[in-house]
């Protein structure tokens, strides 16, 4: 298998039918929380909030936080670099880096282009002069782009049993939730904030699979340097062969 062209990247990206749905989703959500879904942001902004002295301080410190890049990218890098390890390959952690780069860029240029007001400042309106930077929601984002792509690598490198993974995905789900949850009780962000920010990082998520798939196998294992090729074993190293062909 050949190394793709730009060109070919490109238009690989551009036509994958899953992130053409995530992009409309992001979109049209965009085009709804800049109005339509004002009425439902106040809403749920305005509820009261019971018990807010005695758990603010717990829910900013654990829940909220599982979601944070401070603790979502360490276990992605703990991930990425063992199975790089394992396989004798920069491949995992390329794969980890540019996923969590692209999904960074998406989220702050939104975030800077459409400048959100807080939701402390109850007007959920965009272009504020504020400079808000709400929408979309960083947290969210993080919730299923970066422990997507720890499941993405897991089940890519095999490195789990089925019933591991189907566990660990029912946890992304209760994590993005949970947090999502726990960010608009504590005035954080907008619920369309938290929506826009996990179709964010479900978009980039998606596009990173993409390209893992157009780029051809066993080209980073010769820029490895700790194992020798003499450790491979007869399999590794005709799936080595395979993709320098």
């Amino acid at each position: 298998m050949t190394w793709p062209s730009w060109g070919e990247i490109i238009w690989g990206l551009a036509s994958d039918k899953i992130a053409i749905g995530l992009a409309v989703a992001l979109i049209t959500m965009t085009v709804l929380a800049a109005g339509p879904l004002h009425p439902i942001d106040n809403l749920i902004n305005t509820l009261p909030r019971p018990y807010w002295s005695e758990v603010r301080v717990f829910l900013i410190l654990w829940p909220d936080t599982i979601a944070s890049r401070f603790v979502a990218l360490p276990v992605l890098t703990l991930v990425a670099f063992q199975l790089a390890y394992w396989h004798r390959s920069w491949r995992p952690i390329i794969l980890g880096a540019s996923g969590v780069f692209g999904m960074i860029c998406l989220v702050a240029s939104m975030k800077l282009l459409l400048a959100r007001n807080h939701p402390r400042t109850l007007d959920p309106s965009f272009f504020s002069d504020n400079g808000g930077v709400s929408f979309p929601s960083g947290h969210g984002a993080n919730a299923i782009c970066i422990y997507g792509l720890v499941l993405f690598l897991i089940i890519r490198y095999r490195a789990a049993r089925p019933h591991i993974i189907r566990r660990l995905a029912y946890a992304i789900v209760s994590i993005a939730i949970i947090q999502s949850a726990v960010s608009a009780f504590l005035h954080f962000h907008w619920f369309t904030d938290l929506v826009a920010g996990m179709i964010a990082g479900g978009l980039a998520l998606r596009l990173m699979i993409r390209l893992d798939r157009m780029i051809p196998e066993g080209r980073t294992a010769t820029w490895w340097p700790w194992r020798g090729r003499e450790l491979w074993s007869g399999r590794e190293r005709e799936r080595f062969l395979a993709g320098k062909r």
